[in-house]
Order: structure tokens, then sequence, then C-alpha cells
């Protein structure tokens, strides 16, 4: 129809815009793999299975993402030593299991725990939640964290399109990304311009600037988490998929409460990787 061709048109503009403002801002500087982080995606690929979520933001933080101290709890010595270094802050406890995707579903997270007693009980009530729900399951452990200060939830996340390879995705996070659809998206590497630009796009920005007395979210961090997922999303070849939802940012930075990351299942060199994304 007349109105489709006229669509086409000005998303070809558009994309042709998008090209020529590309070419004036430089991408970030490559990322150099670390060779351990290769043995991890290598390790988890041989087992047939994901990134643990304790794996992930190992990931995030050897390349200088902000990821709050975690402990995997496997046993009376572990929670003990949960026990000694969190003290009487509140916790968050969640299933370590590579066959249970949906946690919260199968009843394996507990929010807001303080103390010992009531760290065992809901390693307890998880444990048992879970093999109800999958008798089958493989469960590691569970995974102990400090809640995060309130903020606003927002999404990141990466995806390797056939056509333009790698691309990341921002927007707002928790259940809004899958009612409101206010995302914005880039192909990696992302140029500084790129991450500023995508905070600018979403049509939730007025929030992100503060409303109704809010204070303003640290923009700033918020730009440099995009840059540093970018980076590492083209450095690792084994990271088929990100997601980082959500991620809590306020007036004092951000905090990547859930982090998950699919493995790719076919072989990519960092050669190719690089390439896909020249």
């Amino acid at each position: 129809s007349i109105e489709q061709s006229v669509r086409v048109l000005r998303a070809l503009g558009e994309r042709g815009n998008y090209l020529q403002l590309r070419e004036q801002h430089p991408r970030e500087p490559a990322l150099a793999p670390k060779p351990e982080l290769d043995e991890m995606f290598d390790r988890a690929k041989a087992e047939g299975r994901d990134l643990f979520e304790y794996e992930a933001k190992h990931l995030l933080r050897e390349h200088g993402i902000e990821v709050p101290r975690e402990i995997v709890v496997r046993s009376e010595a572990d929670l003990a030593d949960a026990v000694a270094t969190f003290g009487e802050t509140p916790l968050a406890m969640k299933v370590v299991s590579k066959d249970i995707l949906h946690k919260s579903d199968a009843g394996g997270v507990k929010l807001n725990l303080v103390g010992e007693v009531a760290l065992r009980r809901a390693r307890d009530e998880i444990l048992a939640s879970c093999l109800a729900y999958d008798a089958q399951a493989d469960i590691e452990g569970v995974l102990v964290a400090p809640m995060a200060k309130q903020g606003i939830e927002v999404i990141v996340g990466v995806i390797r399109d056939p056509i333009f390879g790698p691309v990341l995705m921002f927007g707002l996070g928790g259940i809004f990304v899958e009612i409101l659809e206010d995302v914005a998206f880039r192909s990696i590497p992302l140029s500084r311009h790129d991450a500023q630009s995508m905070v600018e796009q979403i049509k939730a920005r007025k929030i992100l600037e503060g409303a109704r007395g809010e204070p303003a979210v640290d923009k700033t961090a918020l730009v440099e988490l995009l840059l540093s997922v970018s980076r590492i999303a083209a450095a690792y070849p084994g990271l088929s998929e990100l997601d980082l939802n959500p991620v809590i940012v306020n007036a004092d930075g951000y905090a990547v409460v859930d982090a998950r990351v699919i493995v790719a299942r076919e072989a990519v060199s960092h050669e190719e990787s690089q390439e896909s994304v020249a």
C-alpha cells in the first residue's frame, strides 16, 4: 500500500541519518577478553547450560560494572559465612539451578531477610518449593546478596541479530518493558553519543530526570553502564544474549539486581565476533 511504502521510505531515511551520525562519533575502544572468562563460557557450553547468575555477575564485575557482593550458599559453612559477612543487612535469596529459569514461578526467591534464622528458613523453603516445582531440578544452592536501594527499574539487554549483529537494548525495566515497550536499540559497539542518545530517546526519560519531587538518576553512571555492556558483548563471542533486568538506578548510581547470560551454542571466534561489529 502507499502508506506502507511511505513508512518504509521514512525508515530508510532515518537509517541513513543514523549511519551518518555514527560516522561522526568515534566508537569506544575494544575490550580485551580475559582467558578465565572465555573458559567460563566454554565450561557452561560443555555442560549444556547458560551462565549461572553469579557467573554472569562475575563477568560484569571483572570488566568494571558495579555489582554488589554476593555469596553462593551450598553448605552450612557458606550459610555461616553469609551471616558473618552481611550481619543484620536485609538480604535477597535466589535459587541457583540450570533447570529453573523463572525463579519466582518456582518459589525460588525470598526478599528482605535479616539474620541467621530468617536465612536458614528461607533456604529450606526455597529448596522445598523448587523441588516441588521440578523434582528433577539440579540445584546448586542459593545466592545471597544485599537488597538494593530504592530507585527506578531499567533494563539493559543484548541480542545477536542475524542481519545487524549484536544489538543493545535499553528501556524501563521490570514489568514495564512488556507493558509499555518503551525501549531504544543501537548496534554494538556503541559510541558515547549512542549511549547518551539511548537514554534520551525513551519516552520515560522524564522519570529518569526526576518526577513529582523525586531526585534525578545518575545518567552519567547509566551511560557508562551501557558502554561497558557494549564492550563486553563485542569481546565475548560466547555471549549470545544478555539480560540485566532489573537494574535499579537512582541519584547515587545503579545496582544490577538480576543478570542472565545465554551462551552461544555454535562456536564463534573472537575474530568473527569483531568482524560482525566492525
